[in-house]
């Protein structure tokens, strides 16, 4: 199971930047840069699996690759944010991280406009 493999390589990494700490701690972040990137890496292909049944979804369903493109769109905005987060947040910079958050909200609110506006049309036109 890749579940397994991508929870050991975490539980391998917090050692290996836990032992670097207090070794050599310029070490460290390279350590977590590229622990961060391994697991990354490895979690692409559940990625590419889910935009992969999305998009037959919304094929059958006839939602229309706008509204496709948009959902992809917010979903990677929300987990590039997230990451980037919280790697500035082991750093020890969490008043930067907190500024990655809010920006990344307002940049998903603004992806969501369209899908809003066709949301209030279609109520509109139903009334």
């Amino acid at each position: 199971m890749e579940i397994v493999k991508i929870a050991v390589v975490g539980i391998v990494s917090a050692i290996l930047v836990i032992y670097l700490k207090s070794i050599n701690s310029e070490l460290t972040l390279l350590a977590l840069i590229a622990s961060g990137i391994l697991l990354l890496v490895m979690s692409v292909s559940y990625a590419v699996e889910f935009i992969g049944f999305f998009n037959r979804i919304a094929e059958q369903t006839n939602i229309g690759t706008g509204v496709f493109s948009i959902v992809i769109k917010i979903l990677a905005v929300s987990y590039l944010i997230e990451f980037t987060a919280t790697l500035i947040e082991d750093f020890g910079l969490k008043s930067i991280a907190d500024k990655v958050v809010f920006a990344g909200k307002l940049i998903i609110l603004t992806l969501s406009f369209p899908i809003i506006k066709q949301l209030v049309e279609t109520v509109t036109q139903l009334v």
